[in-house]
């Protein structure tokens, strides 16, 4: 059973179980091939970098993705964006994210949400690296953002999708190359809207992904989620596309060699 998690963050996974790395990746059964570690606020991203100097850990593969989350924008400054360049000098980090809007909270600021992901957008484009979205509560003024920029160059991963079937396919119309990420929220009994959107999306355009330690899946409500629970992400989603979990899990494998180079 071959899969990487593009998402997740090890770090916050360490703070909720008070575990070493080394012993978390011992514990994970089954072991995923290889891990994205995403770190999205400054005070994180030496952690991040000294995490990927591991290479491995119990033969899992570290990748990452440096960025400014739109929640904290607010840390977005020419000392946060040197910390960016900076990491995405280091060979294993693959995308400059996860970067976007997120509209859930009632005291966000719009303006400096979009002012802060066009700037990351800018530089990714810049440094011809790939993107990763974190798009929540906002699809009006994210899609007319990625119409403004609108680019063949663009190759982004929408993580931790929750947003609608229609939503999906506006996006897929644009030039750019898009993937979707689905986390353990497919698998609840109350997001029938997103597993709608997971049928809609074509097979090569979808990423799995844990978002751990946030949003364990079915059967494991209410747990530290980790990137061994993507086996229970991926049998919803192969139920959906009425397909075999190995062939689903193959094909994923795939996309995530088209969309991170690995």
């Amino acid at each position: 059973m071959i899969f990487v998690d593009t998402h997740c963050h090890i770090d916050t996974i360490l703070e909720r179980t008070g575990g070493l790395a080394g012993n978390l990746f011992e514990q994970m059964e089954p072991a995923p091939e290889a891990i994205i570690h995403v770190a999205c606020d400054p005070g994180d991203f030496n952690w991040g970098k000294e995490f990927l100097l591991k290479k491995t850990l119990n033969g899992v593969k570290l990748y990452g993705v440096f960025g400014v989350h739109p929640l904290v924008a607010e840390k977005y400054n020419k000392e946060a964006e040197a910390g960016i360049l900076e990491c995405l000098k280091q060979p294993d980090v693959l995308a400059l994210g996860e970067i976007g809007l997120d509209y859930h909270y009632p005291d966000y600021n719009a303006d400096l949400q979009k002012k802060v992901f066009l700037r990351q957008l800018e530089i990714g484009l810049e440094l011809k690296k790939s993107l990763v979205f974190h798009l929540r509560e906002a699809d009006d003024d994210a899609f007319e953002i990625l119409q403004k920029i609108d680019s063949k160059n663009i190759k982004a991963h929408i993580h931790c999708y929750t947003g609608t079937a229609s939503f999906a396919e506006k996006v897929l119309a644009l030039k750019g190359n898009y993937f979707f990420g689905f986390t353990g929220a497919v698998t609840f009994n109350k997001t029938e809207t997103i597993r709608e959107a997971a049928a809609a999306i074509p097979l090569n355009k979808i990423l799995l992904e844990t978002d751990a330690p946030y949003l364990a899946p079915v059967p494991f409500r209410g747990k530290t989620c980790t990137p061994a629970m993507i086996p229970c992400i991926a049998q919803v989603l192969a139920n959906i596309k009425n397909i075999s979990l190995n062939d689903l899990l193959k094909k994923c494998r795939e996309n995530t060699a088209e969309m991170y180079g690995f």
